[in-house]
């Protein structure tokens, strides 16, 4: 596609469903970014948010991973500074309003807006 908008920019996906979570990587790569991993578990991904703080520069959270809200994830990602995006097929007035300032990107993706709404929120490093 040829498409760098997101050029340098590392994002780690936390995605439930395995094939979007391919799809969306796919996404990603073709706009230039690096995808640094995918999970679909909650403790997986604190783990590596803990390990790897240095390296996020974005996370792409689904909200609900497995019928586990992934609040706590995001609650350490909000005290790690690291900016994420909330992915869910819900309405966005169904997310907790304590994250009601964070973008949200419906499900199914427009890869253009993904891009875009992950460029806005990706802080190179």
């Amino acid at each position: 596609m040829g498409n760098d908008i997101l050029a340098g920019c590392r994002v780690y996906v936390v995605e439930d469903n395995y094939l979007l979570a391919l799809s969306v990587s796919e996404f990603l790569e073709s706009a230039g970014a690096e995808v640094l991993g995918v999970t679909s578990k909650l403790a997986e991904a604190q783990r590596y948010v803990a390990e790897h703080d240095d390296q996020i520069d974005a996370v792409l959270l689904d909200v609900n991973l497995r019928s586990e809200m992934s609040y706590p994830l995001a609650d350490q990602l909000v005290a790690l500074d690291i900016p994420f995006l909330f992915t869910t097929g819900y309405d966005a007035a169904a997310i907790d309003a304590r994250f009601g300032d964070r973008p949200v990107c419906s499900k199914p993706f427009v890869p253009a807006t993904l891009w875009e709404m992950v460029s806005a929120i990706c802080t190179r490093h």
